[in-house]
């Protein structure tokens, strides 16, 4: 039940920059669901309102609010936009980053989405979207840049690929998706650390070109060869472990 006349702190939303992101919005509201700010029980502003906090349009907000409902995080009521109590939300697995999933699972699931994803970027991509893909490839960085600017350049891969559906189920999942990140603490220890990031920014930079000179099939060819090395990399980090490192 929704508990009237709670009133709603705005103090976690910030601007959002960029036009038409209803991704960006996902991924505030479930910051504030993971941080406490946002309760079950609590009625968010309305789409005007929401729209007038984060400087977006209207139809953002309503597509980003279309997508956690689906996920079962929203629910309409007559009474607005409510975050659903824990036991309604059947599909929190799309939000929830805590779920543990094998590095094998995840990089097939990425597979299958970003595959086709940067196909369609190479064919639909802008120089405008070129230019945030460039601006996502950081040459030297610590540990927790790299893991930033890894996320980014996917994320600038998704918004290339103009579809707003993808947009919203991949933003929806980053948490899952990006959780392999937390094994990038064992390759900090790895010899072969400044090889493998080298590798990981060259990857993303013959993505980019392919993308960039619309070539649909090198740059699937490119990502697959990126996800795959990336796993395998992963894969053998876990195995030896930390201790192995020291």
């Amino acid at each position: 039940m929704a508990r009237k006349g709670t009133a709603f702190s705005i103090g976690n939303l910030k601007p959002i920059r960029k036009a038409t992101v209803p991704g960006e919005i996902i991924e505030q509201i479930i910051s504030m669901v993971r941080a406490g700010s946002l309760k079950p029980g609590d009625k968010l502003p309305t789409e005007r309102e929401l729209g007038e906090l984060l400087d977006v349009g209207r139809s953002s907000v309503r597509e980003a609010l279309k997508g956690l409902e689906t996920t079962g995080l929203l629910k309409r009521t007559t009474e607005g936009t409510i975050l659903c109590e824990p036991k309604e939300m059947e599909q929190r697995a799309f939000w929830m980053s805590t779920i543990n999933t094998s590095i094998h699972e995840v990089f097939e699931t990425r597979k299958l989405l970003e595959i086709e994803i940067v196909g369609l970027a190479a064919e639909r991509s802008t120089p405008e979207d070129i230019k945030r893909l460039e601006e996502a490839i950081v040459e030297k960085c610590t540990l927790e840049e790299v893991s930033v600017s890894d996320t980014l350049f996917h994320r600038s891969l998704v918004e290339a690929a103009k579809n707003s559906l993808f947009s919203v189920v991949y933003h929806l999942v980053t948490g899952l998706l990006f959780q392999t990140h937390r094994y990038y603490s064992f390759l900090k220890h790895d010899e072969e650390f400044e090889t493998f990031l080298k590798t990981i920014f060259d990857q993303h930079r013959k993505i980019l070109k392919a993308v960039e000179s619309h070539d649909a099939l090198s740059a699937k060819e490119a990502i697959k060869e990126h996800l795959d090395y990336a796993e395998k990399k992963l894969l053998g980090s876990l195995e030896a472990g930390p201790a192995d490192r020291n």
